[in-house]
């Protein structure tokens, strides 16, 4: 029995090449995967997706990344800064810029407005259980939880807020990084480093960025800040 299939002659058709039938059969379960899916869009592929990537890709991105990176840690400045006082480094290495006790400076309880929300919690249970007015239950009861739910809420938000603000910071060796010594009202210490270029001096009230930084007059010449200096730190990590 001859194995070989039949030639295929048509009019205005070149003679095809001669296929044999175990060729076909090899070739069967690549046509299937190449057929039309009735829940997709296209043909599906049995190799869709690329599995080396590619070197000149690779290259580029990390040269990039490089240099964005030497653009923002190395500083590249005439400027030399002459202490006015001598600089003293502690056993550690080092060197102390700022130090306040945040908790003992600042006001916990009564602080305007966040306790003014705190005022309407008695004054809930006084309309829910005395309820002068006459108003009915549902009313009383709506105010009753609403108030107790969430009037506390602004208070709890700002004493949070108090464990952003900085009470020592510490320059390290070399000059290029910080370490920031943070402390809540409970007393609990918590400690994380920065690069000085990470930081963003904004103004007095806090609403926009100080460009350029050194104008930004915020020392007396005892050594103690004018007003509340906030700042803007870029990748904080507690």
């Amino acid at each position: 029995m001859n194995m070989m299939s039949f030639r295929l002659l048509r009019p205005g058709m070149k003679q095809l090449q001669k296929v044999n039938p175990i060729q076909m059969q090899l070739m069967a379960p690549r046509a299937a995967q190449a057929r039309m899916n009735p829940f997709l869009m296209g043909k599906q592929h049995l190799r869709a997706f690329r599995q080396v990537h590619d070197l000149h890709e690779v290259v580029y991105t990390t040269e990039h990344e490089l240099a964005g990176r030497t653009a923002k840690y190395l500083e590249r400045t005439d400027k030399v800064y002459k202490p006015s006082q001598t600089l003293e480094f502690n056993r550690e290495g080092e060197l102390l810029l700022w130090s306040c006790d945040n908790v003992k400076n600042s006001t916990i309880y009564l602080k305007y407005p966040y306790c003014t929300q705190m005022l309407t919690i008695p004054l809930s249970w006084y309309l829910f259980f005395i309820n002068p007015f006459m108003w009915n239950w549902q009313l009383t009861l709506s105010v009753f939880w609403a108030t107790n739910c969430f009037a506390w809420i602004p208070l709890s938000l700002y004493w949070k807020n108090l464990d952003r603000k900085i009470h020592r910071m510490y320059l390290l060796r070399g000059g290029k990084y910080v370490r920031i010594w943070t402390m809540n009202p409970m007393g609990d210490r918590n400690y994380s480093w920065a690069h000085v270029c990470e930081f963003h001096l904004l103004t007095e009230d806090g609403e926009d960025f100080a460009y350029p930084p050194e104008d930004e007059d915020f020392l007396s010449k005892a050594g103690q800040v004018k007003y509340e200096v906030q700042v803007q730190l870029d990748h904080y990590v507690e």
